[in-house]
């Protein structure tokens, strides 16, 4: 694998870099020095080193050897666009063991592709357009910064130097030592030299911030560390939430991996333009604005607990990701699945209410499970050789389902004895880079069992088991374990690995752990035959249990506190299970929806949520079904949710617990959009009071639920233009916090006209309009809402040249667009026609994301083929039940 990277050549070593830019935030250029300390290992006349989207002006090196210091220009420079690569040529042979500066002077573009050294749009308080500049260089983008080794083993130490306008803040990974006036408008500052560390993580941010700071408690660091939230002028009371978080997590993190912070001060700075969701930058973290910022009285809750989230996941990697560093990318789940998992781990502790650990399996394992159930999936350890492949695995693998391992393991080696394995190797290898194997020898020492025997077959291999139950006379049962794919057409040459899979059986009397390390085993229960394999759901696979004992469970689901599941983990597994073994045609669809009636008088918000992802997944893919069938579909949905939003009604209290919050607003989403009259009804009469100007009439929680019921149950075009109007409206006020109005661009796709429709998805191409790392939100409404789909794949194959030049230098957001465009068809005829769409374009920067939605999408059209009939006969059956 090794020899296949795109590698630089191993004759010099960088050591240390000093770095002078200076942006021009009105020509949009920049201008740069670089005097980059270097070991020569080799006898070298040649250094090659990457660069991207950069000019170099002029070049030298100045060598010591033997006590002797020369310098020489360089008498060619000669630049591989394709491959990034900048060849410097010597006359003089620069000889091995000696020390060596390179002097580089260059010039490059503050781009608007939100990669590199990059300027990012605003408003200012007159409505004038003005401009920050920012980095974002994870992968491989600091090439486009300035001339360097950008591969993540060769760490380096940095000193930094920004020339900037005199009124503007400048930003970078360490604090400022110096800073003076250099003319009337311009100042330089510089800051303190960095610790051995990845390019990748080198940042500097400019512009007219204003920012709040708070300094943790010092416990665990040593010293207090200084945190500050920066954003544009205005906003920073935003940010309150987040700098609260931030100090609590820096020292629960600082305990946890039992070494300090190393940094005296950590940044985090909210950006207008940002492709992802934030950037984990050493002691500078960059995010969507709409990802740190939370208005007490304007944003949703759900809102506040993705900022939780985001900023405990970025500050998990400061060590896990920063201070240790992964060797190459194909182990890039070293840093995402342990910050996904530990940055939980970091939210249940500051908020343990929230009982983040149920809503990771509601929504974080479905992610990895699903996408794992591809033949196009990839292991978790996955090779990757150009630089063009690795944005490509920042997916569901590397981050949910390393995460969903992890997870596993922890519990079965006991979080604690994990802990302190983790220790040791956050010890062992701080300010250096690891592999995998290096996290496992780690682990296996402090808890005395070769981990890596087993947790190899998770990381290097695809996929993972199902595991199919039958019931044995004396209280035995036979479990053989099997690759899952959503196709359900295993090939026995597909069937190869053995996994390691902790069974965890729970009965009435307790929980009994047992290991299944064979492809066919068998287990005893407990007497009277009634039990659930996987309990809390810690363990990675599907269980597709015999059709009598799926009806005893929900007989036990029945029984609520005094049934057997009182976990909610168990019943949340229990419904996932179930509905994803529909998918397969390992059990029948309607099996599922009689098990969703055993839940009418369920009170958890993570079941109920459960519920509504497969219910509505089905009407996703029923969607060109008859009426009949579609509104029975819809009326068993009314049937199970009305009443919960009955129940809990529309009004927020403060003594409302947080699951309470969020049930409330999903079974109102769920009644309204199954067209329970009462909930529309009130949703219509709350959006007019709230559009005339009485903002209390809807919460902020429930404003994207209802925009899109008043939308979908419009009465006439004339009602719908109107409404549309209006949330078109509140997403144009730009004095609403970012999340309120990204609610209400999402809901505009939920649009039925045509013209609408037409309209909106215009709205993307125009920048002025919608920005690019936004059209994310408009795809996605496009790909949910059936009366959109068609139409989107007309403008998307229409305008496929314009949205891939768009998109060019963000391949993330057009992997986005591909997925959305997709993802909805469940006609095997429409996929064909995609397919043939894409046969002659180069897809070599999507291609994989592109084979998974195909799959996904073939998948979900054969579930229609195999199960539509038994649906419309079961919706027939019991239509009456629902009415």
């Amino acid at each position: 694998m090794t020899d296949q990277r795109q590698i630089l050549p191993t004759n010099v070593k960088p050591v240390h870099y000093d770095l002078t830019l200076q942006p021009d935030l009105d020509t949009f250029f920049f201008q740069g020095q670089a005097n980059i300390d270097l070991l020569i290992l080799e006898d070298s006349n040649i250094i090659v080193l990457n660069a991207r989207d950069i000019k170099i002006r002029s070049a030298s090196i100045t060598c010591t050897s033997l006590k002797t210091e020369t310098s020489q220009p360089v008498t060619s420079i000669v630049c591989d666009e394709k491959k990034d690569l900048c060849t410097f040529s010597f006359v003089d042979t620069l000889p091995a063991q000696s020390k060596a500066v390179l002097h580089v002077q260059f010039d490059g573009i503050l781009n608007d592709q939100m990669c590199g050294f990059y300027r990012s749009s605003y408003k200012d308080a007159d409505g004038n357009t003005k401009y920050i500049a920012t980095t974002q260089f994870e992968a491989t983008d600091a090439r486009r910064a300035f001339p360097c080794w950008d591969e993540p083993s060769l760490k380096a130490t940095f000193d930094i130097t920004l020339i900037v306008p005199s009124h503007l803040t400048a930003l970078s990974n360490t604090n400022v030592i110096s800073e003076y006036a250099i003319s009337d408008q311009l100042k330089q500052v510089k800051y303190t030299t960095t610790p051995l560390m990845s390019t990748y993580l080198v940042a500097f941010v400019v512009g007219p911030f204003e920012y709040i700071e708070a300094f943790t408690t010092g416990e665990h660091n040593g010293q207090p560390v200084r945190t500050r939230v920066y954003t544009l002028p205005g906003l920073a009371e935003q940010g309150r939430h987040a700098l609260s978080v931030c100090t609590t997590a820096l020292e629960y993190f600082a305990e946890t991996f039992g070494v300090p912070y190393p940094l005296p001060k950590l940044d985090m700075v909210a950006i207008n333009s940002f492709e992802a969701g934030a950037m984990e930058n050493w002691g500078l973290i960059t995010y969507r604005t709409v990802s740190l910022l939370f208005d007490e009285k304007q944003s949703s809750i759900v809102s506040k607990k993705r900022t939780a989230y985001v900023v405990c996941h970025e500050l998990a990697h400061q060590w896990f990701g920063n201070l240790v560093t992964m060797k190459w990318w194909n182990e890039l789940w070293l840093n995402e699945s342990f910050a996904t998992w530990v940055g939980w781990l970091a939210v249940d502790n500051i908020f343990p209410d929230w009982d983040v650990w149920t809503s990771f399996v509601n929504e974080d394992m479905p992610r990895a499970l699903n996408l794992d159930a591809l033949r196009s999936s990839h292991p978790i350890e996955v090779a990757v050789n150009d630089p063009a492949e690795i944005h490509q695995i920042f997916d569901a693998i590397s981050y949910y389902k390393g995460a969903s391992v992890i997870r596993m393991l922890s519990t079965w080696l006991g979080v604690d004895t994990f802990l302190a394995g983790v220790r040791r190797y956050v010890r062992r290898h701080k300010f250096s880079n690891a592999s995998t194997n290096d996290l496992w020898v780690a682990l296996s020492e402090e808890a005395g069992v070769d981990v890596s025997q087993f947790m190899d077959l998770w990381t290097k291999r695809i996929g993972y088991p199902a595991l199919n139950v039958s019931v044995l006379p004396e209280n035995k049962i036979k479990v053989i374990q099997s690759r899952y794919l959503s196709t359900g057409d295993l090939q026995v040459a597909e069937d190869v690995t053995n996994w390691w899979v902790p069974l965890g059986i729970l009965s009435p009397t307790g929980v009994e752990m047992n290991t299944l390390t064979e492809k066919c085993q068998e287990f005893s229960v407990p007497d009277g035959g009634l039990f659930k394999l996987n309990a809390g759901q810690t363990a990675v696979y599907r269980v597709n249990y015999p059709l009598q004992l799926i009806r005893a469970l929900a007989e036990e689901v029945k029984k609520g506190p005094h049934g057997m599941l009182t976990n909610t983990a168990d019943r949340v597994g229990l419904i996932a299970d179930a509905g994803n073994l529909s998918v397969s045609g390992e059990q029948e669809t309607t099996a599922f929806l009689e098990l969703a009636l055993a839940f009418v008088n369920e009170e958890n918000y993570f079941v109920w949520s459960q519920l509504s992802t497969h219910l509505s997944n089905i009407l996703g893919v029923w969607y060109q079904e008859p009426e009949h069938v579609r509104n029975g579909l819809k009326a068993l949905r009314r049937h199970l949710f009305a009443p919960v939003a009955r129940r809990l009604g529309w009004e927020f209290a403060d003594t409302d617990e947080y699951l309470t919050n969020i049930l409330r607003v999903l079974a109102l989403t769920n009644a309204g959009r199954s067209n329970d009259m009462e909930i529309v009804q009130e949703a219509k009469h709350r959006f007019a009071r709230f559009v005339a100007g009485d903002i209390d009439a809807l919460h902020p929680n429930v404003r994207g639920p209802v925009y899109g019921i008043v939308l979908s149950n419009a009465s006439s075009i004339e009602e719908e233009l109107a409404c549309w109007e209006h949330i078109l409206e509140i997403y144009r006020n730009e004095s609403l916090p970012t999340d309120q109005r990204l609610i209400a661009l999402n809901a505009l796709g939920g649009a039925k006209s045509e013209a609408l429709i037409s309209r909106y998805m215009l709205m993307s191409l125009d920048e002025k309009e919608v920005r690019s790392q936004d059209t994310i939100y408009v795809f996605g409404s496009l790909a949910a809402n059936p009366d959109a789909r068609q139409l989107f794949w007309q403008f998307f194959s229409e305008n496929y040249d314009l949205l891939r030049n768009k998109f060019s230098k963000a391949p993330s957001l057009f992997a986005a667009a591909i997925r959305s465009v997709v993802t909805g068809f469940s006609s095997l005829e429409q996929l064909d026609q995609v397919e043939a769409f894409f046969a002659d374009k180069d897809t070599k920067s999507y291609i994989r994301p592109l084979q998974q939605t195909l799959e996904s999408a073939r998948v979900n059209a054969k579930w229609l083929l195999r199960s539509k009939h038994n649906v419309a006969q079961w919706v027939q059956a019991n239509a009456q039940q629902f009415a």
